[in-house]
């Protein structure tokens, strides 16, 4: 008779075990959530970018107000493009861009130009260096020195 309880208890505990592995199984091998997907500085940017064309809202060269020879002055960005109304010599009608840094704070145009980016939902801030004065007697006008256009939707 004891033998009998003996080899109950063994198979009954076998049985627990058995089970308890079987649980610890299925609990591991529960779905794995995948992460969340990363969404570089870069692409930030540029979607925000691309969302809306860009109107003037003021530009400074060299710290002064310059906005009156920009006026009406507008950008659309695409993926890897833009056009431009009433960009005078500085900002031609239409180019291509990249990104000059990874952060996405810097494009460079196709003509070489590097412009620093500061992008938010609603404002665009672009600085670069132009090195031509055509301002008087050019049929485009623009004015040599560091240019800050800033820009909103």
């Amino acid at each position: 008779m004891q033998t009998r309880i003996k080899t109950r208890y063994i198979a009954l505990l076998l049985s627990f075990v058995t089970l308890a592995v079987m649980m610890a199984q299925l609990t591991s091998c529960g779905k794995k959530s995948d992460p969340a997907p990363t969404v570089s500085a870069q692409d930030q940017v540029k979607a925000q970018l691309v969302a809306n064309p860009w109107k003037l809202q003021s530009v400074s060269v060299d710290g002064v107000d310059q906005t009156s020879v920009y006026q009406g002055f507008a950008i659309t960005f695409t993926g890897s493009g833009y056009t431009t109304s009433k960009g005078g010599a500085v900002w031609p009608a239409s180019g291509t861009w990249t990104f000059a840094s990874t952060d996405g704070t810097a494009i460079k145009r196709d003509d070489g130009l590097d412009v620093q980016i500061l992008v938010t939902a609603t404002l665009l801030k672009m600085t670069l260096t132009w090195t031509k004065t055509t301002l008087g007697g050019g049929r485009i006008e623009s004015l040599k020195g560091q240019h800050v256009f800033t820009m909103t939707k």
